[in-house]
């Protein structure tokens, strides 16, 4: 074999590896760079799934942030709510303390109340006995039934008073009525009765023949004079509702001097 044969060989064979060694590195170079590209994707994938942690923290952290606003808020109206119960128990326990004391004053109260009571009576009995005889039964009737009530254990301290304060509301009514009843006298006979407040006190026989007016100062039964009698009748009828009232002159017994 010459020289130009071998030298040609030489060149081939040198060429082929050229060849193959470039090829080898272009494939190592190639394989180097899926690697990069298969670690940026990565990188982006990790980058990715930081930032939704990044983004799902910020929002719990958000979330919380308004829960903890709101927690806050409800607080501050907590504080303000128990401020102002400490304020209302503090005015209810003055009240507790008003009211403990009044209770502890009851028993005086009560040892009190029931001496003026039958004092409230005793001066109830004395103005009946003093005041012009109408109704008289009836009214002592009604005292006797306050003194009842007074001994009865049954009757509360309450009602007790309630019926002496009627009785004596009753009596007050005398004062502002006129009224006409039948009556008896002493001697039995049963005539017209007709008062006029407490200014005036009459009796009339049924047949009209005997009119007299009562005299407190006396304590007696005065004659009317004829021409009174029939005004004292009319007052009668206006009392029983028989006539329209009516301006009518009445006699009186006269003041006692002093």
């Amino acid at each position: 074999m010459d020289k130009a044969k071998v030298k040609r060989k030489a060149v081939s064979t040198a060429a082929v590896a050229s060849i193959l060694l470039g090829a080898s590195f272009a494939h190592a170079q190639e394989s180097k760079l899926d690697q990069i590209i298969d670690e940026v994707d990565r990188s982006n994938e990790i980058a990715q799934a930081s930032q939704q942690k990044i983004d799902d923290i910020a929002d719990e952290t958000s979330s919380l942030f308004q829960r903890y606003k709101a927690v806050l808020k409800t607080n501050a109206g907590l504080r303000a709510y128990n401020a102002q119960q400490r304020r209302v128990i503090s005015e209810q326990e003055k009240e507790l303390a008003k009211i403990e004391k009044s209770i502890s004053q009851i028993d005086e109260v009560k040892r009190q109340i029931t001496p003026l009571m039958l004092e409230m009576i005793d001066n109830l009995e004395e103005f009946v006995e003093a005041d012009i005889p109408f109704q008289t039964r009836e009214r002592m009737e009604r005292i006797d039934n306050l003194r009842d009530a007074m001994d009865d254990p049954n009757v509360s301290d309450p009602e007790r008073f309630r019926v002496v304060l009627e009785a004596y509301k009753a009596e007050v009514q005398y004062g502002r009525t006129i009224n006409a009843y039948e009556g008896e006298l002493d001697d039995g006979r049963v005539v017209n009765m007709i008062r006029l407040g407490r200014v005036g006190y009459y009796y009339q026989t049924k047949d009209g023949k005997e009119t007299k007016v009562w005299n407190k100062n006396t304590g007696s039964w005065e004659t009317v004079e004829a021409a009174m009698a029939d005004n004292v009748k009319d007052l009668m009828k206006m009392a029983q509702n028989r006539l329209p009232l009516d301006v009518v002159t009445l006699p009186l017994p006269t003041p006692e001097e002093k």
